[in-house]
């Protein structure tokens, strides 16, 4: 479904020191009382009244759900806070999506800068254009393409902080421990610096059931991220990867169970079990260490 707030229009009469004869595209346009031009010189184009254009996503392949919202706004952002001229939204849109944003040209202040910016919601990801689009003044088109580019989803941004996290535990001091008892095997790694405890890495070896690798990281002495891996064996690919990531007020961010190549999410009580698990390593170890 289609939307669109539109300001008032207003037809502005166009006072020409001229005449009102045809342009070549067959337009014209004259004033009331004019007197005709010696000169025969050429009628100016209008001034715009309407944005235009087309909106498509940079990965073409991408799939837009029926519940994707895509809003594009003719912002003047000289004003500070920017100033909303007029906008135009698409539930869902359909790529590649036109648009036409209509604005009465008293809306327009020729000194200021004003640009286009489309936004997309879809499935918890949010899309943007990489810049603001120039429009309208200062020598800027009132005819635009726009390309939306996926930016990550907090998960997404959290699962990246981890691993930058676990690449700077090189400079971590680093204790590590093995333990054994009939039927499993326990080695681990515990990786500190001035706070504390920051990083564990744990395998325990369970011999015919197969091995499991878990990476824990800590913010602020909390859990923050658990990975955990099943193999059939060390050196083995994984069979099954659970990622879990907690913010800063305790609420699950990140939250994927990966096995057989499909991805889904975990129930909340093995979330909270990881959860567990995770505090009551840091307890283990941070005694040690």
């Amino acid at each position: 479904m289609q939307k669109l707030a539109v300001a008032p229009l207003f037809l502005a009469t166009l006072v020409l020191a001229g005449c009102g004869a045809s342009n070549s595209s067959g337009n014209t346009s004259s004033a009331s009382g004019a007197t005709p031009s010696a000169s025969g010189a050429g009628t100016p184009a209008p001034a715009a009244t309407a944005v235009t254009g087309t909106v498509k996503l940079q990965d073409a392949a991408a799939e837009v759900t029926p519940q994707a919202t895509l809003e594009l706004s003719l912002v003047d952002v000289t004003q500070q806070p920017g100033v909303t001229v007029n906008k135009q939204d698409f539930s869902p849109p359909r790529f590649p999506q036109a648009f036409h944003i209509p604005f009465s040209a008293s809306a327009i202040n020729t000194n200021d800068l004003y640009v286009l910016q489309a936004t997309m919601q879809d499935n918890g990801r949010t899309y943007t254009t990489k810049l603001q689009q120039p429009v309208l003044t200062r020598g800027q088109p009132a005819s635009v393409d726009l390309t939306l580019v996926a930016e990550p989803t907090p998960a997404e941004k959290m699962l990246d902080d981890f691993n930058q996290a676990k690449r700077q535990t090189g400079g971590m001091t680093v204790k590590s421990g093995t333990a054994s008892k009939i039927g499993e095997s326990r080695s681990w790694q515990v990786f500190s610096d001035l706070h504390g405890v920051e990083f564990i890495i744990e395998q325990v070896n369970q011999a015919d059931k197969g091995f499991t690798k878990t990476e824990y990281a800590y913010r602020d002495s909390l859990p923050w991220v658990v990975v955990q891996e099943q193999l059939p064996k060390a050196d083995a690919p994984a069979t099954s990867t659970q990622r879990v990531g907690w913010g800063n007020n305790g609420v699950l961010v990140l939250n994927q169970n990966v096995s057989g190549g499909k991805t889904s999410a975990l129930s909340d009580t093995q979330a909270k079990a990881l959860h567990d698990q995770a505090e009551a390593e840091f307890k283990r170890f941070s005694k040690k260490h």
